[in-house]
């Protein structure tokens, strides 16, 4: 068992992953996993693809509207990359 600690990212929390469990459980960067509460406590689930894996670059192919005010041009870019409703 590896002790680490909860870290702020952005406006959430994030907890590192040791490699070596990373590489048994044959996950990576941008794999899908199942999150949840069970009996005190979390629970994370490796999950099959749904499809093609999104990759840190895909943005690239992807054209931004110009005239969106800077805060909804997150919104825009998840609306693309994972088809989420704004």
């Amino acid at each position: 068992m590896m002790t680490t600690k909860v870290q702020k990212w952005g406006n959430s929390f994030a907890v590192r992953i040791p490699k070596d469990l990373i590489r048994r459980l044959a996950l990576r960067e941008g794999s899908d996993v199942a999150v949840r509460e069970e009996r005190e406590a979390i629970v994370i689930r490796r999950r099959e693809p749904q499809g093609r894996p999104i990759g840190k670059n895909d943005w690239r192919r992807y054209m931004i509207p110009v005239k969106r005010k800077k805060e909804n041009v997150s919104g825009a870019i998840d609306a693309i990359l994972y088809d989420a409703s704004h």
